[in-house]
């Protein structure tokens, strides 16, 4: 960047990967300090590489939170989410950080894990929601577990929800990054434009208002999103001009029967959602916002190379 930048400052990517539901996207949250990643109790609520980024005066640490990792996949959407956290893991980081829960791994877990650590990035072991394992024993029995077998360069023992040790291993991070210029502009929180957030936060309230196989069948495609005056291609976190921001969304699901549960009797469980999505879009983008939603039907986009791509995920490798 055509900046000075003083002796000493670090830039560089630290990917955060483990199982899904870990609290990978609580851990980047707790980070920021601020809401970036959706956050769920459904497994694979993250389906794309998301960049955080944090500036600070000696430093802009860039992480990367990734899709958790599975066993197997069982269609193309799962594919490309797993193909998602090897390349961020493989190409894109400079330190991984190995997020697990505190309890003993099983065999698959290591063997997963191991394969989608190994290389030649320091790895990073963390033992998330520290304050729901039962007792210190069982937090150095886990510790002890995964040090045996995958050999990390540190271990941290963390609860990202209630940020206690983020600022410990904040602090490693950055230590291990490397002596560069910054990659992005220091206003900037993240590489992705307020359009792919809104697509986010509305796969959020879905996850949070609806049950079963709905959330997973869902994917949302923001087809408008203007601001009077400034057009649609800006990050988080831009002042706005005190006019509605507009966005037009369409929810995309795979049979006409989840289409029905989504719209719900008379329209009342499409209206809470549009109601509570548009809230959650005022308080991410800091101005109003006005919010249409609608629902059509893509047949098994999940398993549709085209579908998935026009929703912005990357094919199978």
């Amino acid at each position: 960047m055509d900046q000075p930048v003083k002796p000493g400052f670090r830039a560089g990517f630290a990917a955060i990967l483990g199982r899904p539901n870990v609290g990978k996207s609580t851990l980047l949250n707790a980070f920021l300090q601020r809401k970036l990643s959706i956050v769920s109790a459904v497994p694979q609520t993250t389906r794309h590489k998301i960049l955080g980024i944090l500036n600070r005066d000696d430093c802009q640490a860039c992480f990367l939170d990734t899709p958790g990792l599975l066993d197997a996949a069982k269609d193309g959407l799962q594919h490309a989410l797993m193909r998602t956290a090897r390349i961020a893991s493989r190409d894109d980081a400079d330190v991984l950080l190995l997020v697990v829960e505190p309890s003993l791994p099983s065999p698959q877990d290591l063997e997963a894990l191991g394969r989608l650590t190994r290389g030649t990035h320091p790895v990073l072991l963390v033992i998330n929601k520290a304050d729901t394992a039962p007792d210190v024993d069982a937090l150095r029995r886990t510790a002890e577990a995964y040090d045996e077998a995958l050999k990390p360069a540190e271990i941290h023992v963390i609860s990202a929800l209630r940020k206690d040790g983020v600022e410990e291993l904040l602090a490693s991070v950055i230590s291990r990054l490397p002596e560069s210029p910054p990659y992005y502009e220091t206003d900037r929180i993240s590489d992705r434009w307020e359009r792919f957030f809104a697509e986010e936060i509305i796969r959020e309230k879905i996850f949070e208002q609806y049950f079963e196989e709905i959330p997973h069948a869902c994917a949302t495609v923001v087809e408008e999103f203007s601001e009077a005056g400034s057009g649609s291609r800006s990050w988080p976190g831009r002042p706005g001009s005190g006019r509605n921001d507009r966005v037009s969304a369409i929810v995309y699901v795979e049979r006409e029967t989840q289409k029905g549960i989504l719209i719900g009797a008379k329209g009342k469980a499409i209206r809470n959602l549009t109601e509570t999505a548009q809230k959650a879009l005022k308080d991410f983008l800091g101005r109003p916002v006005e919010l249409d939603l609608r629902v059509k039907v893509r047949s098994n986009w999940r398993k549709d190379p085209k579908a998935l791509r026009e929703f912005g995920f990357e094919g199978r490798s």
